[in-house]
């Protein structure tokens, strides 16, 4: 049995969000997003935890987000050295106990044993391990009729006038992690997690390809994948020069440590989301018109004939959607939101962002645009 299939992750069950001001985010998930409160931790959660917890859910991507009330427990721990970020990934797997032997037997780390838990004619089973990603942990979960989230939450009623986004979430396409080094990280998804590489890349922005540069992002990525599930998690590093100064070590300092960069979110329609999220008030990293005005020959030389999709490149020029592709006329279309701490002109918000991607045949990686993605990222840095 392929090691993807012998551990059997289902797909991305969750992600475990630490923040102080949980108002805040409230109000981007239900008034930005659109997702709903579909459960939030009683009361004798909370004081056994010792933190607050609410879940919201759009499609089958949902997020816990979670504010210590108490200095002890794995928020507050979390945000003493970091600001908010993403704490956890949860995974559903498909047997729990041939996933635990698994990454046991290729040198996992579990934080705690198997945890069991009977409520309501259900089952709720699932174990914690530590990863090289600073201070991000895994969770694998398996549920057995379970009309719960988890043992503890409670379900928060739909309002009657509640209407799910037009434009569709419908699952984690790949979590992104900046690394002061990536070996760490890729050596441990591949020989305790039995994950792939499917790509990689090295390039400088623009601003360190000038003469006379005194700034500008040098990174390698590499790309590691679970075929089972299809989860990619790409992995940044900076890279001379201007490793100080480039983007993914700015990263690196401002959280403290290596970790989630973004996750991008499949969308069903990516134009309907940026144009409902924009009128939501929610920020996007700007696209220079000249990204579009190169499109055409770009794609063309992947095999992609822009007047043969089914996305008109003046109304992604219009919305700053990227577009890459490959031959067959088969592409994708993807945006990137601002980053939290630029969003609210706050430091302690922290660096992560979301991605919002549709595919439209392709299922690669965006190569076209990754580039373009991190000259974005540091248009927004000389105007913050």
């Amino acid at each position: 049995m392929a090691a993807s299939e012998e551990l059997g992750i289902l797909g991305v069950d969750s992600w475990h969000y630490f923040v102080r001001k949980p108002d805040r985010s409230r109000t981007f998930y239900e008034k930005g997003f659109g997702w709903r409160e579909i459960a939030k931790a009683s009361d004798e959660l909370v004081a056994r935890s010792g933190q607050r917890s609410s879940i919201y859910q759009a499609g089958d991507v949902r997020v816990v987000v979670s504010t210590p009330e108490s200095d002890r427990c794995r928020a507050a721990r979390y945000l003493k050295r970091h600001p908010a970020g993403v704490g956890t990934i949860n995974f559903a797997v498909e047997d729990l106990d041939r996933a635990w032997r698994f990454l046991v037997e290729r040198g996992g780390t579990p934080i705690h044993d198997i945890v069991e838990v009977r409520e309501g004619g259900g089952r709720f089973r699932y174990f914690t391990i530590t990863t090289a990603i600073g201070d991000v942990a895994f969770r694998f979960v398996e549920r057995t009729d379970c009309t719960s989230f988890a043992p503890g939450f409670e379900a928060v009623a739909t309002p009657a006038d509640y209407r799910a986004p037009a434009f569709g979430f419908k699952r984690v396409d790949h979590i992104t992690n900046n690394a002061p080094t990536m070996a760490p990280v890729k050596l441990w998804l591949e020989h305790v997690l039995g994950f792939e590489q499917c790509w990689e890349i090295e390039f400088h922005t623009n601003d360190a390809n000038r003469r006379n540069a005194t700034r500008g992002t040098g990174l390698k990525s590499v790309v590691m994948w679970d075929p089972r599930s299809g989860i990619k998690f790409p992995i940044n590093e900076p890279l001379q020069p201007f490793f100080k100064e480039g983007q993914i070590n700015t990263f690196v300092e401002d959280n403290a440590g290596a970790g989630v960069q973004h996750i991008a979110l499949e969308v069903e329609d990516c134009v309907g989301a940026v144009t409902t999220l924009r009128d939501n008030h929610v920020g996007f990293l700007r696209t220079p018109s000249s990204y579009y005005d190169a499109a055409p020959a770009r794609l063309a030389k992947k095999g992609v004939d822009t007047e043969k999709i089914g996305h008109r490149l003046e109304k992604l020029r219009d919305l700053g959607i990227l577009i890459d592709g490959m031959p067959e006329n088969l592409y994708l279309i993807q945006i990137f939101l601002q980053d939290a701490a630029t969003l609210y002109a706050e430091p302690g918000a922290g660096p992560f962002f979301y991605e919002l991607i549709q595919r439209c045949g392709d299922p690669g990686f965006g190569e076209g645009n990754f580039r373009a993605l991190f000259e974005a990222i540091e248009r927004d840095q000389e105007t913050a």
